[in-house]
């Protein structure tokens, strides 16, 4: 199990870990559909549950953003009755 070193937290752990992921796979010349896979692929914990696992999700969804990968799922409005999708 991979533990993220003193003072550094798991969103910090996973976002670097996937840039990592996307300067490797830019150094590859890989495209974004192969790269957000890669970073899907390499969860570093065993476990898809609980704070580990919201932590990656919140780095993730931060990391996809700002690097225009594929693969964000639309985050739904917390209003009642709203037909539409909202994305952040």
């Amino acid at each position: 199990m991979v533990e993220p070193y003193e003072g550094v937290g798991f969103a910090v752990y996973s976002y670097n870990l996937m840039a990592e992921l996307y300067n490797d796979g830019r150094a590859e010349g890989k495209n974004l559909e192969q790269i957000a896979s890669d970073i899907d692929a390499n969860y570093p914990w065993d476990e898809r549950s609980g704070w580990r696992y919201k932590q990656w999700l919140r780095a993730r969804r931060e990391f996809f953003e700002q690097h225009d990968l594929p693969g964000l799922q639309p985050l739904r409005s917390l209003k009642l009755n709203n037909e539409f999708a909202t994305y952040r």
